[in-house]
């Protein structure tokens, strides 16, 4: 098969994770691909892929063309049309569905965003096909001794602001409220955002001017790294923790998972994640009695998105601190059914159904 993939897979943002890891399982799978992407970065995971720049010869019989991109970026598409976009919460903003009407189907990670994709007038078939994990880097590390200090993980982008979107300002603070008196637990930070480059000094800052003082017991790491080096994080840590506002997939909650760590995560229906957290042991959930306007920045007006709970975040955090074992036990079990059945080979495969 042919494919021709317009959306960009050279950055560090979850999305280009997502297009990034299909399109390498797809070449894996013989198909031949032909990369559209406007970002030509150095980061070290896009080794041995520029030459997916290169042209292919294409045409409208045996060519399927993926949007992988915003709505109303969708042109110069050749032969079979698929959309290939994500979005959370409950609104698409204005002509969005009317752009991914003219694919013949569109393909999404989670239920999540199926259903919001029918609620706002999306016509053309939708079908799910998951995200998945690279099971030979994401695995469980060598288990702590039970007397080492706990580490509390957060993985994702923070802007610094304080509603942001994947809740790091909410965990920061009850981080500090639930355990600033306890020299042996920690909370590490590895954070960034592609498309603003903040400084530790920042970040530092954001932190003080949220608590109101310094807690030496937050660590923050602000590097672009390689995957293999982020992967360490997760293997190195005790329990990952995530009061995301929404998710169309959640990759950095699955990461955690296939590394064998407990998750704290918010409970909503509304989000990617609930299709590989719903029912299993090793994951905490985060009420959210509220919901509110998502951040006007992003998401379109009327787009409502949940308000996880300070205190029931605080509550789930220390129940992990004091049931470190059990909790680690379930979770290596878990990570047995992440890493062999939510895989990107196995989405690459379903992948492929979908489009024949």
């Amino acid at each position: 098969m042919k494919i021709l993939w317009k959306g960009n897979i050279f950055n560090p943002t979850g999305i280009a994770t997502a297009n990034r890891e299909t399109v390498k399982a797809l070449l894996k799978r013989g198909h031949k691909i032909q990369v559209a992407d406007i970002w030509h970065s150095g980061f070290d995971f896009n080794k041995n892929l520029h030459d997916l720049n290169k042209a292919i010869d294409v045409n409208k019989e045996d060519t399927t063309t993926i949007f992988a991109d915003y709505p109303q970026h969708w042109r110069e598409g050749v032969g079979k049309l698929i959309g290939c976009f994500v979005h959370e919460g409950t609104k698409l903003h204005p002509g969005w569905a009317e752009r991914l009407n003219i694919a013949e189907k569109n393909i999404v990670p989670s239920k999540a965003t199926k259903n919001l994709f029918k609620w706002n007038g999306v016509e053309t078939p939708i079908e799910v096909v998951p995200y998945g994990v690279n099971p030979d880097l994401y695995k469980p590390g060598t288990k702590k001794d039970a007397n080492d200090e706990f580490i509390f993980l957060s993985v994702n982008s923070w802007t610094l602001q304080p509603n942001d979107r994947k809740g790091i300002a909410l965990t920061i603070k009850a981080f500090d409220e639930e355990f600033k008196d306890e020299q042996d637990v920690k909370l590490l930070l590895k954070v960034s955002t592609f498309w603003r480059k903040i400084e530790l000094a920042d970040t530092v800052a954001a932190i003080r001017e949220i608590l109101g003082h310094d807690n030496p017991n937050i660590l923050v790491n602000v590097e672009y790294l390689p995957e293999e080096k982020i992967a360490t994080f997760y293997k190195n840590s005790d329990c990952f923790v995530m009061p995301t506002r929404g998710e169309s997939f959640g990759l950095t909650a699955i990461n955690a998972m296939a590394c064998g760590l407990p998750i704290i995560i918010t409970k909503d229906p509304n989000s990617g994640h609930m299709d590989f957290c719903r029912g299993k042991d090793s994951v905490l959930w985060i009420d959210a009695p509220k919901m509110e306007q998502a951040d006007p920045q992003f998401f379109a007006k009327g787009n409502m998105q949940p308000v996880p709970d300070l205190d029931c975040l605080k509550k789930q955090m220390r129940y992990a601190f004091e049931n470190r074992k059990e909790m680690k036990e379930k979770a290596l079990e878990v990570s047995k059914d992440i890493r062999e059945n939510w895989t990107w080979d196995k989405t690459a495969e379903k992948f492929e159904e979908a489009i024949k």
